[in-house]
């Protein structure tokens, strides 16, 4: 499992619970304050599945309520709005945000030997803001799908019916989950004219920032063995493009970079145990309409 899954889930149970469960938490799963999770690594499936067990037992709260709050959680905060601000800023409704994770799951499969997301598949049900999203994984967190369904309503200020179709964990062969969205009464003229003013100023920034993201995967190899480092990445678009200083900041390379690969498009060599930001090395991810 990808790291941010593991750090998110941290940071879920200390919003949730206070830093005193956190800390009971760690301390029975054999966490030392030295080893907590990082965005950057992978970690093995049960690892997670033994620390819901955990949390579980410490909260009183079941495994699925668990889950499926953590779910909302995981699109909600704001760790992962900025580690996905690649994906987030082309998404306008919670429906296309779930079409699009299916997309990035399927890629981020392709970074790292081991990493697997799960892969959802979906239907078009009849109503054209309703879809119908199909879990097949032998890990049967179908709850933590459910919560994502339910934060990508919430963050695309949108109101969601959910229907269980059929459930792995009852025995049936897949989950279904037919989710319906609709507009909620909220609208763009309940926001002040700052608020308006500072909407707009930040999405002039993330327009340049994915724009900057679509230059870099211009330049990027598609082959590992051919893979560059930061620096070298940084002479390429100075060659090829004319960046403003403010774009060639290996700072705002290194952001952009990390929204690429959270997005599946670039993968690194950052799981190497020599890894450091100077011989990191980066490549491109081909998606399958490339081949």
């Amino acid at each position: 499992m990808h790291g941010l899954i593991f750090a998110t889930w941290e940071k879920y149970l200390a919003e949730r619970f206070g830093g005193g469960l956190l800390s009971a938490y760690r301390e029975a799963i054999g966490e030392s304050p030295s080893a907590t999770p990082l965005v950057s690594r992978f970690y093995d499936d049960h690892v997670l599945l033994e620390g819901v067990a955990t949390a579980s037992r410490l909260s009183g709260l079941s495994p699925d309520q668990l889950l499926r709050e953590y779910g909302r959680y995981f699109i909600l905060n704001s760790l992962t709005g900025h580690l996905c601000k690649y994906i987030l800023s082309g998404v306008n409704s919670a429906y296309d945000l779930l079409l699009t994770m299916r997309d990035v799951h399927s890629r981020l499969r392709k970074t790292a030997a081991g990493l697997t997301p799960p892969l959802f598949n979906y239907e078009f049900a009849p109503d054209e803001r309703s879809v119908v999203l199909i879990y097949d994984s032998p890990r049967q967190l179908c709850a933590v799908l459910w919560g994502a369904i339910e934060g990508a309503a919430e963050r695309y200020g949108e109101e969601v019916a959910i229907y269980e179709q059929s459930c792995m964990k009852r025995g049936d062969s897949v989950c279904r989950l037919e989710a319906t969205f609709a507009r909620n009464s909220r609208s763009a003229e309940q926001l002040s004219e700052q608020a308006r003013a500072n909407a707009f100023e930040q999405q002039t920034h993330q327009n340049a920032l994915k724009e900057l993201g679509q230059r870099i995967l211009t330049i990027l190899p598609t082959d590992e063995g051919r893979a560059v480092t930061l620096s070298e990445i940084r002479q390429l678009l100075v060659q090829r493009y004319r960046l403003t200083p403010t774009y060639q900041r290996p700072a705002v390379l290194l952001q952009v970079l990390r929204h690429l690969q959270f997005a599946g498009y670039v993968a690194a060599s950052s799981n190497q145990p020599d890894d450091n930001l100077t011989t990191r090395r980066y490549w491109r991810v081909t998606t399958y309409w490339e081949h």
